[in-house]
């Protein structure tokens, strides 16, 4: 059965109010690997400075990474990664809560400050 317009904009309405829930922290399950030679692949959750978040492709040696491509590496530092873009998805959803949570405390403690203020 087709939903009508504003139908459509009330189970809208309903599933974004259920996105503000917690969920789980996940954990990277590949870590880089021991020998330079080898290639550890992955993804990574992508959430600093986009309105947009994603989990991409990644990879990591036992001395660079990279994100965004998993041939080759072109940064310093090792990587853990997740096997699956959905984990990293997962651990995307939880980064993001995280977030939303200290803004939101933070945003609390404001209001709190301005009740006590007399």
């Amino acid at each position: 059965m087709a939903m009508n317009k504003k139908e459509r904009a009330y189970f809208e309405g309903l599933l974004t109010e259920s996105a503000l829930r917690r969920t789980s922290e996940v954990f990277t399950d590949v870590p880089p690997p021991d020998s330079l030679s080898d290639l550890s692949k992955g993804f990574v959750p992508v959430s600093e400075r986009t309105d947009r978040p994603n989990a991409v492709p990644a990879c990591s040696s036992s001395v660079y990474h990279s994100i965004g491509r998993s041939d080759k590496t072109s940064s310093q530092n090792t990587k853990h990664l997740y096997s699956t873009r959905l984990l990293a998805l997962k651990a995307l959803r939880y980064q993001v809560e995280s977030d939303c949570c200290d803004r939101l405390r933070y945003v609390d403690t404001l209001i709190e400050s301005e009740l006590h203020e007399d």
